[in-house]
């Protein structure tokens, strides 16, 4: 018999205690990462691609079919606020060309074709969502350019083809000039007679190339379809087509689209183009190792053990909203300091965690002191690295914000007014709240950092976070650039790393997240709340110059109904711009949580008086 002796080595015997108990936990953990690899192929990823017919959940102002052409009329309507005067030429800011574009229609069909997926023959893509088409979205990823530079680039590309012919004719008609003076007048009138039926040969030929290139290069009928099914009635388009009345609403929609717009159809398909229906696609996802998810686990124990010494304690819902509470130490000779501080933290590793330095050093400091006043911290699961499938729906968080201001602040003499704070995703909360009747009323301050609920019906933040582009134009429209190169990697790596390709918040998002219930449009907020919108210049996922200047329009559509002394549809808006910084910056930077320390303080201050 053949004997096979380690070496000394290799055995356990040979480690003292320590090492042994060290390598048997080394073993340990590596097959329980083995075995949580396999759950997560073989059981997670099949439940998250579970893909629903039905919508997200139901429209919370638009509960009738026959109701969801008022949603596409809102839509449009803002979107004509974006069109120049017609007969402008909307291209002499850049000098770049003095071709009349008919700006309303552009507008329009940009902005449908942004909820597309364009697939371009001349670039290559390894799926086909990583597709981006500059001239007709504006980048979140880096600054993008302005909007006529952008029209113009558009007009640019179109008419390229036609530029080279004009060119090429151009100089064979230098040749042929050249040739005359060496030629009899004979031949250069045959030359010239075979040049012009060339020229016009050309001409027709360029001409039916165009208009076959302009029919097969825009949307059809059937990509509206499937798009309008999804994005108005939750549905894909063979479901509205077993349902009449829905059918019938859909009908509408095109009859819309035609009398507002003048944008019509040709029936057909176009395969180059394929609606971002996210909740309708497969979660794509990157696995994650259970250490990441333990290491988050443990920040938010560290977390927790922090609130509780600091006097807050954790309580649940009877719908299952989770939040931590601090009651407001009551002062000598009056009540609490302010009103009741409401937090809904974003998509974060750890959820509220990493926001502690900034609501109690920066937001609550001094003046503001969150130890005189009510503070509630809500928590988002799925959004926060929680191995958690289970998404509370916009009635249940409600219900659930509604217990704990009940249970906490039925006695207090300010529960009646609430300052409510929202980071990026927390945003939507805001929406939710400002919409409920039993909460709206006692909303005194909305402060909206980095929102993504803004303007949430353009396709900027979707893009921008669950699609990824490889070819992308930097602010100079250079996309080769060293510089765009790597703005574009550090980017989009750190929002596809941390939050973007995470199983259970694509989960979220693809299979919960309804857009419709979630924007917020300035104009329904009550005209006493007053609103502060924090946004960050280079934000990778909101795109802040689109949303400034809809802040812009707004206030100063509000300012004219104020001073002609009209009922204005909403209360001026206070934008704060962080130069030169991405999205979250502020949760790590103490002076962008003195900007919101200060709005803060000036709008208590205000209604102190």
């Amino acid at each position: 018999m053949i004997s096979i002796t380690l070496p000394q080595w290799l055995t356990l015997t040979s480690l003292p205690p320590l090492g042994i108990i060290a390598v048997t936990l080394v073993i340990g953990y590596v097959l329980f990462e083995v075995a949580f690899f396999f759950h997560y192929e073989w059981q997670l990823v099949p439940r998250a691609n579970r893909i629903s017919s039905r919508p997200p959940a139901p429209y919370r102002d638009y509960s009738n079919v026959e109701d969801r052409g008022k949603l596409l009329l809102r839509i449009l309507d803002r979107l004509g606020e974006r069109i120049p005067a017609r007969g402008d030429n909307i291209n002499d800011a850049q000098n770049i060309t003095d071709k009349k574009v008919d700006a309303a229609s552009d507008i329009y069909y940009n902005f449908i074709e942004s909820w597309f997926q364009k697939k371009r023959e001349d670039v290559h893509y390894e799926k086909f969502s990583e597709q981006f088409d500059m001239a007709t979205l504006d980048g979140g990823l880096c600054p993008p350019p302005p909007a006529m530079m952008r029209m113009a680039w558009s007009s640019l590309g179109r008419n390229a083809s036609t530029d080279d012919d004009s060119n090429k004719s151009s100089r064979s008609s230098d040749s042929l000039l050249a040739l005359d003076g060496e030629s009899s007048n004979g031949e250069s009138d045959n030359i010239m007679q075979k040049k012009e039926c060339n020229d016009i040969a050309n001409d027709n030929e360029t001409i039916n190339h165009e208009k076959k290139k302009l029919n097969t290069d825009r949307i059809q009928k059937g990509n509206m379809n499937e798009f309008l099914s999804w994005a108005f009635f939750g549905v894909p388009f063979s479901a509205v087509q077993s349902t009449p009345s829905v059918q019938t609403a859909l009908d509408d929609l095109y009859i819309i689209l035609q009398t507002r717009t003048g944008l019509s159809f040709e029936p057909g398909s176009n395969p180059n183009y394929k609606p971002r229906s996210f909740t309708f696609e497969e979660v794509k996802s990157m696995y994650r190792p259970f250490f990441v998810y333990a290491s988050v686990a443990l920040m938010r124990m560290i977390a927790n053990c922090i609130l509780f010494v600091m006097g807050f304690r954790p309580y649940s819902c009877k719908r299952g909203l989770v939040y931590w509470h601090r009651p407001a130490k009551q002062r000598r000779g009056g009540p609490p300091i302010g009103s009741p501080f409401l937090f809904f933290h974003g998509i974060a590793p750890g959820g509220y965690a990493p926001y502690l330095p900034m609501i109690f050093f920066g937001i609550l400091k001094d003046q503001l002191s969150h130890q005189y006043r009510d503070v509630f911290l809500f928590e988002n699961k799925p959004v926060s690295y929680a191995l958690c499938f289970e998404a509370l729906s916009e009635e249940d968080t409600i219900q659930g914000v509604l217990e704990a201001i009940q249970t906490h602040l039925a006695s207090s003499p300010s529960g009646n007014t609430l300052t409510l704070c929202g980071h990026s995703f927390g945003s939507c909360q805001l929406t939710w709240m400002s919409k409920a009747p039993e909460i709206k009323n006692r909303i005194r301050a909305l402060i909206l950092i980095d929102p993504v609920t803004i303007l949430l019906s353009e396709p900027d933040v979707v893009v921008n976070f669950l699609y990824t582009r490889h070819e992308l134009e930097d602010s100079r429209g250079n996309s080769n650039s060293w510089s765009g190169r790597l703005i574009r990697f550090f980017n989009e790596t750190k929002i596809q790393l941390v939050a973007s390709s995470e199983m259970f918040i694509e989960y979220y998002l693809r299979r919960n997240f309804a857009w419709y219930n979630s924007e917020i449009w300035l104009q329904d907020i009550p005209n006493d709340v007053n609103v502060v919108v924090c946004l960050a210049e280079r934000d990778e996922i909101v795109n802040t110059s689109k949303i400034e200047m809809h802040l812009a329009c707004h206030n100063s559509r509000v300012s004219r109904e104020v001073s002609e002394r009209i009922t204005s549809d909403g209360p001026l808006i206070e934008t704060i711009i962080w130069k030169d910084v991405g999205h979250a910056h502020c949760v790590s930077n103490p002076e962008r949580w003195s900007d919101i320390h200060h709005a803060l303080r000036k709008i208590e201050s205000q209604t102190q008086k």
